[in-house]
C-alpha cells in the first residue's frame, strides 16, 4: 500500500505499530497473567470491571497503550483479544457489557494500573525525546517503518504509554529531517570556497550538456577514445580535491544512499536540491 502524501507510514505500517496479535500462542506470550494481576483484577467487583480492567492491564504492557486508544484507533476491541483474557479469567467477552461506553471509568482505571506498572502517559515535553530517538535511527536509514519502530522502543524504555500514531509518525519525520541535514553538513563541513564553487559549477553547460551529466556517462566499450575520456573525467574529480575519508564521517547506509541518489537522479533534478543537499549529494557521487 502506497503511502499518503507528506507521509512517512504506510496505512499498513500504522497498523503494524499498534498491532495486537491474532495467535493464540502469540497471544499467550504477551498476555499471560500472574497471580498478582489476578489479584488486582479480582479486586473489582462487578464481572465487567474484572475484564475491563484485564484488557487495560494487557494492552498497557503491549503494545503500550490504554483501551480507550485503542477504541478510539480501531472502534472496537479486537474479539480475539477479548476472548482470551476472558478465558484466563473463566469470564466470557459479553461480560464487558458497557464498560467501554463509561469513559471515566476506562480513564482512572488506566490511570491507577500504569502507575501500579510504572507508566506514565506521554506529554508534549516528551517531544523532543520522540524526535532524538527517530534523529538516531535515522542516521543510517530513511525507512519510515524502521524509525518509528525506534521511537516505540525508546518510549517503551522510558516507560512511557505510546502517544497517538500521528504523533509518532510527526516525531519520526522531524527526526528524519534532523538526520538528513546532519548527515549533510558533516559531508560538506570542511570544504573549501574553491570545492563548493567547482562543486556548484558542475552544473553549468558544456555543449548542451552539463558537467555532471557528462562525469555520470561512464562509456563500456574499451576504445582508445573512450579511455581518454575517462581518464578525463577522472582528472576533474581529483582536481576538486574531496578527501575519500569524508565517507567515515556519517554511517555507511546512509552514504550509499547518497551515492544511489546521485546516480539515479538526472543532474538537473539534483541542481533543484537546497544546497547543502545537493552538495552532500555530489560529495557523496564524487568520492565513490
Amino acid at each position: 500500500m502506497t503511502k499518503r502524501k507528506h507521509q512517512l507510514l504506510t496505512e499498513s505500517e500504522h497498523d503494524q505499530i499498534l498491532a495486537i496479535p491474532t495467535e493464540r500462542d502469540h497471544l499467550a506470550r504477551l498476555y499471560s497473567f500472574e497471580p498478582s494481576d489476578i489479584e488486582i483484577i479480582g479486586a473489582r467487583r462487578e464481572r465487567r470491571n474484572q475484564l475491563g480492567v484485564a484488557l487495560q492491564l494487557a494492552l498497557l504492557r503491549h503494545p503500550g497503550i490504554t483501551l480507550a486508544q485503542l477504541i478510539q484507533d480501531r472502534g472496537a476491541i479486537p474479539h480475539d483479544l477479548a476472548a482470551f483474557v476472558a478465558e484466563q479469567l473463566g469470564l466470557h467477552v459479553t461480560d464487558l457489557a458497557n464498560y467501554a461506553a463509561r469513559d471515566q471509568t476506562m480513564t482512572d482505571h488506566a490511570r491507577e494500573l500504569a502507575a501500579r506498572l510504572g507508566l506514565r502517559g506521554p506529554t508534549r515535553a516528551d517531544i523532543p525525546f520522540m524526535i532524538e530517538a527517530a534523529r538516531k535511527m535515522a542516521w543510517a536509514t530513511d525507512k519510515g517503518m524502521t524509525i518509528a519502530t525506534g521511537v516505540v522502543t525508546a518510549l517503551r524504555e522510558a516507560r512511557i504509554l505510546l502517544p497517538s500514531i500521528s504523533t509518532i509518525e510527526r516525531a519520526s519525520s522531524a527526526g528524519r529531517a534532523r538526520a538528513r541535514k546532519q548527515a549533510a553538513y558533516a559531508l560538506i563541513a570542511d570544504l573549501s570556497t574553491e570545492q563548493v564553487r567547482a562543486l556548484d559549477q558542475l552544473f553549468d553547460d558544456a555543449g548542451g550538456t552539463s558537467q555532471l551529466a557528462s562525469l555520470k556517462t561512464i562509456p563500456i566499450a574499451a576504445k582508445p577514445d573512450h579511455i581518454r575520456q575517462i581518464l578525463d573525467r577522472l582528472r576533474q574529480v581529483r582536481k576538486i580535491g574531496i578527501s575519500p575519508d569524508v565517507a567515515g564521517r556519517i554511517h555507511a547506509d546512509r552514504f550509499r544512499q547518497y551515492v544511489r541518489e546521485g546516480r539515479a537522479s538526472p543532474a538537473y533534478m539534483i541542481e533543484r536540491y537546497i544546497p547543502s543537499r545537493r552538495r552532500a549529494t555530489l560529495v557523496a557521487l564524487l568520492v565513490d
